[in-house]
Order: structure tokens, then C-alpha cells, then sequence
């Protein structure tokens, strides 16, 4: 069946849940080879022909794709462009000169990559990569964001302490800068039951609501009501799932504590926007009780 034809109501109970991630949203090895090449493709393309002072010190891979919970047919990757700590010491440094940084990285690529923009903060484009031997092709969307280097020995908190004085602008353009730290809490000591769930609740938010909250967020949404379970290893999904629509149905109680959104005025705002899609959702673990 095509993953086109196939609607989440069609799903009754927890098999079908198990059914439809690992037939429509879980991705396979054969994607996750191809994906990995291609990044490194462009890693390396960025690190080759960007020279002078913009040129990365380190491109790190993050988004969906390398946190694990990437879902079939289309994942989001960042790749943190670190500029050179000799060069930018400093986030008001990156921040001065960040016009022409993005200008210069979209010299650099147009015409190598599909649909090239410079948005407010990064550069972002678009690739395709098939499978070899079955000729499936994907869509990765990349967004190429700027980032000072703070290394690995920082002090967090001092930074945080930095991030409640700047100025909104100035605070936004932390988060590529921590993003090494977003990227570990996801992967760590996370399960694999816990990443189908998260999968889900992304392709849910994806197929259903337009403007609606980041990707990063489902997932530290979805890791708190996890972990305030216990952490189990083995979990009903539609359990699970139903846990999360009701949270997602009462947005304004909805305490968010991690660097980037906490700071968006629209984050309960979009919240509000999946709970007005979530309700279909909340009947799952009736019907499989």
C-alpha cells in the first residue's frame, strides 16, 4: 500500500500502531546508509570550499537524522557550521557579522544544491538521496546555521547566565552554538520503543498542523512524560500516545525548559495548534483496551 493512501485513522488499536510506524514513518537501514553518506558529502563539500576566515573549524550533524528519530521519506538535518574560535570568540561577534557569513555560505553552494535560501539565522537547501538497489529516493531538508565553538569544557551555565541578559536577538543565536548539547540528551539511554513513539507524534504533527511547534520540542515533550514514567524499556505506544495528547490538550500548563523555544513567544501558541488535531488521538487506548 502506498504511504499516500494510508491515514493514521485507519489505525485501531496497538498493532496497527506498531504496524504503521514500521511500515510508514520508522526508516530503515538502506535510508540510513544513504542518508550518511550524503551528509558527509556535504560536509565535506562545505569544509573544501569555504576558505578565508568563514571557513568551519567542524560541521556537526544534528536534526532528526543523527538524534535517531528521523521519520521515512523526509528528515530535517542541521549541520552547525563551527566557525573558527580564533575568529569568533564570541555570539555578539557572530551575530555582528552574521549578514554576510549566510551571504557567503549561499555563494558558495547555489547551483551545487535545490532550492538554495538565506533565511533570518542559516542558510538552508535541499538534496535528494536514493537507495541503492530498490531506487527509493528521499528529501533531506538541511539548514546550514553559523555557530561560535564554544568547545568541549564549557561552562553552561555561565552561558545561560550570558543568554538571560542578551537581547532576544542575540539570545536566539545560541542555540546552534549548544546544539552538541541537544543532540546528546536525545540520543542518551534513550530506547528504541521511545523513539518509535517520538517518530509518531512527529509524523502526526507533519501530516497534521501546519506552523506548528519544532521538532525539538515534540522530542523533549515526549522524553519528560517518559522519564516521569520511569523510563521503562517496554511501554504500550497507544498508552504512551494518549499520554502525550493530553498534555498537548492543556498547552498553557505546558512547562518548557530548554534553550531556543523557551524564549519563543509562539511556543504555546503552536502548541494550542496540535491540540486541536490530537483529538482523534485520544481514543487509541480505548479502543485497544
Amino acid at each position: 500500500m502506498a504511504m499516500a493512501n494510508v491515514s493514521i485513522n485507519s489505525i485501531r488499536n496497538e498493532r496497527d500502531l506498531e504496524i504503521f510506524i514500521r511500515e510508514h514513518i520508522q526508516t530503515d537501514d538502506a535510508y540510513r546508509t544513504v542518508c550518511k553518506r550524503v551528509i558527509k558529502s556535504i560536509s565535506e563539500f562545505l569544509k573544501h570550499n569555504i576558505q578565508g576566515k568563514y571557513r568551519p573549524e567542524e560541521v556537526l550533524k544534528t536534526g532528526s537524522t543523527a538524534k535517531g528519530t528521523a521519520i521515512k521519506g523526509k528528515s530535517d538535518v542541521d549541520l552547525v557550521f563551527l566557525l573558527s574560535r580564533s575568529r569568533y570568540q564570541s555570539v555578539d561577534h557572530l551575530n555582528n557579522d552574521l549578514k554576510e557569513i549566510l551571504a557567503h555560505i549561499k555563494g558558495v553552494i547555489i547551483g551545487k544544491y535545490q532550492n538554495v535560501q538565506v533565511h533570518q539565522r542559516a542558510v538552508s537547501f535541499e538534496t535528494v538521496c536514493r537507495e541503492s538497489g530498490t531506487g527509493h529516493s528521499h528529501v533531506i531538508s538541511v539548514d546550514l546555521l553559523p555557530a561560535v565553538n564554544f568547545g568541549d569544557l564549557v561552562n553552561l551555565r555561565s552561558i545561560h547566565t550570558q543568554m538571560r541578559i542578551a537581547s532576544e536577538e542575540v539570545r536566539n543565536m545560541y542555540t546552534p552554538s549548544l546544539t552538541k548539547w541537544q543532540r546528546e540528551f536525545v540520543k542518551r539511554d534513550r530506547t528504541e520503543q521511545l523513539k518509535k513513539l517520538i517518530r509518531f507524534v512527529k509524523y502526526w504533527k507533519n501530516e497534521s498542523i501546519q506552523n506548528s511547534t519544532s521538532s525539538f520540542a515534540i522530542e523533549l515533550l515526549v522524553i519528560r512524560l517518559w522519564s516521569q514514567d520511569g523510563s521503562p524499556v517496554h511501554f504500550k505506544l497507544t498508552n504512551a500516545l494518549k499520554k502525550v495528547m493530553e498534555t498537548i490538550a492543556v498547552p498553557n500548563h505546558i512547562r518548557v525548559e530548554f534553550v531556543g523555544e523557551f524564549y519563543n513567544r509562539e511556543f504555546q501558541k503552536r502548541y494550542s495548534l496540535l491540540k486541536e488535531n490530537q483529538r482523534g488521538l485520544l481514543n487509541l487506548s480505548k479502543k485497544d483496551s
